[in-house]
């Protein structure tokens, strides 16, 4: 399985591009493992990378963001780290897993030792690849969860949130983050040119808002967009196109981050 690694690195491609699909095979076999120990039913895959997985979105990710699903009361984060480290190793990778579970945000971080040297990404035999998970363990009532059978290098079933309500995952990170992540508005313009009809889950996005204590008024079909055009107006495009512009599959779409644009998919509904 790890020697499939030497067969996405093409030495043609930048450093960023083969970067990008080596950690995106090892989050599929992350996924996988998951998968075959029986934790995916546990967890429910949001964020941007579950746009990518589940709905192909042409932009990679760095981490595994999950919520506890609302079928489930707790969970054994030690074992899934066990699990992890234990496939992982079992299979020729050199990695340290560290975890920590002290906030209703359970996080444990892989670094890859010694691997982008090795397959001839990196000229630096020290540099690792890291892949963090997070999962959730008090998300917002409301989200609804489906499942999906995913087959790419392996085949596997994620359990993850319907559209509307990762649009509300993605939303909640839009009005409320304290820093610019361009990936955040890639996404956004992907949700609005693709399905150009859709709206959050006002539900789950108005309990994230109440547990986040951002916005007081309770956001609807009538009032939402006005909320990000006030974050659009504010936002540092050269900031949004930086932080986007490696993670994606043709980086010059970077170019289409612009505040018109965000401006004009947001009021795409009226026409």
């Amino acid at each position: 399985m790890k020697d499939r690694i030497k067969d996405l690195v093409n030495k043609a491609d930048s450093y960023d591009a083969n970067v990008n699909r080596v950690r995106e095979y090892l989050q599929e076999y992350f996924l996988y493992i998951l998968y075959k120990n029986k934790f995916y039913n546990q967890m429910v895959f949001c964020g941007g990378t579950a746009l990518r997985f589940i709905h192909k979105i042409r932009r990679f990710s760095e981490d595994l963001d999950f919520s506890l699903s609302q079928k489930v009361k707790s969970l054994n984060f030690s074992a899934i780290v066990k699990s992890l480290e234990e496939e992982f190793c079992a299979a020729g990778y050199v990695l340290t897993a560290k975890h920590n579970t002290d906030t209703n945000v359970y996080k444990v971080l892989l670094k890859f030792d010694g691997l982008l040297f090795e397959y001839g990404v990196s000229s630096h035999k020290d540099e690792k690849l890291s892949i963090k998970l997070e999962i959730d363990v008090n998300p917002p009532v409301g989200g609804k969860e489906d499942a999906t059978l995913c087959n790419n290098n392996f085949m596997l079933y994620t359990l993850h949130y319907d559209l509307a309500s990762l649009f509300a995952g993605k939303t909640h990170a839009l009005l409320t983050r304290q820093y610019t992540k361009g990936r955040d508005w890639y996404d956004f313009l992907w949700y609005r040119t693709k399905h150009k009809e859709l709206e959050p889950n006002f539900e789950m996005l108005n309990n994230a808002l109440a547990q986040s204590g951002t916005i007081k008024e309770r956001l609807d079909s009538e009032n939402w967009r006005g909320y990000l055009k006030a974050v659009i107006d504010k936002l540092d495009i050269v900031k949004v196109k930086d932080d986007a512009f490696r993670f994606l599959e043709s980086p010059q779409e970077a170019d289409m981050l612009t505040r018109e644009n965000f401006y004009a998919v947001l009021d795409d509904h009226k026409k």
